[in-house]
């Protein structure tokens, strides 16, 4: 028993929970549980009940969803969500096989809608971060945009009965995250150009991803579908364009400079 738990931890995919958070977590969801049966009121027991699986899927999945709303990692609702299928998912009881180009679709279709809402919040604060006015409106551009394709992919899931974000993107996640470290680390004489960087790789992800899944839309026959991802896919390429020609003309050289008057003002202090 202890050793088919133990593995369950360590073979699950990676979160964000340490691993003696997810066992304090674990052993506390029994405790509740089980010190809710003997004693207590009818409320008093389905508070702990309660408490005691949600510090269990805590646990077991390595996941922790308040913790990433938090951390603006993602929704309350997209974490708890995610939580709860880590753990479905090691009990056996998650997504099951893609065996249909359908169901390959409509799952690419989900993990889009939740790149889209990982990247919103995102850019918005990354356009706090920065300094050049240009680069500024860009981002805020782009989050507008992402909102209305967020709220369009939900649109057509929801008219293929299927749920929006039952799926969360993990590569767009750790996209995410990388650009977010690169803000909180990378000096001001360097952010901006840092910070392009980090949202080029985004929409190369976010490009390529459109490109798979417009091309699966119309092997189904989906030609409208098909056509609008294909507008996704070449509204980043545009964007990406419009960063690279920023950088190479503005941010690169402003940062080479900055950086090398820097260098110089500590060689003349010493």
């Amino acid at each position: 028993m202890s050793f088919g738990f133990n593995r369950s931890i360590h073979s699950s995919r990676l979160g964000n929970l340490t691993e003696r958070e997810r066992w304090v977590s674990t052993l506390l969801g029994v405790g509740l549980m089980l010190g809710a049966l003997p004693r207590g009121g009818f409320l008093r027991r389905v508070a702990c009940s309660a408490g005691g699986v949600a510090l269990m899927t805590r646990g077991l999945g390595g996941y922790c969803g308040l913790k990433a709303a938090v951390a603006r990692k993602a929704t309350l609702g997209e974490g708890m969500r995610e939580q709860w299928e880590r753990v479905r998912t090691q009990l056996g009881a998650g997504a099951g096989g893609i065996d249909s180009m359908e169901t390959l679709y409509e799952e690419e279709l989900q993990e889009l809608a939740s790149s889209s809402a990982l990247l919103e919040p995102l850019t918005a604060d990354l356009e706090r971060e920065v300094d050049h006015e240009e680069l500024r409106r860009k981002l805020r551009s782009y989050a507008i945009l992402l909102r209305s394709r967020r709220e369009d992919l939900a649109r057509v899931l929801r008219a293929r009965g299927v749920r929006a974000y039952r799926h969360l993107d993990q590569a767009m996640r750790a996209l995410v995250e990388e650009a977010r470290k690169m803000a909180r680390i990378a000096d001001a004489a360097v952010r901006d150009a840092a910070l392009v960087d980090s949202v080029q790789r985004l929409l190369h992800y976010q490009i390529a991803a459109y490109g798979s899944v417009a091309a699966h839309a119309k092997a189904l026959g989906e030609d409208e579908a098909a056509a609008r991802l294909a507008d996704y896919a070449g509204g980043d390429k545009a964007l990406d364009a419009e960063l690279t020609a920023l950088a190479k003309e503005l941010l690169n050289p402003r940062a080479a400079m900055m950086s090398r008057e820097r260098r110089e003002g500590e060689a003349r202090a010493h």
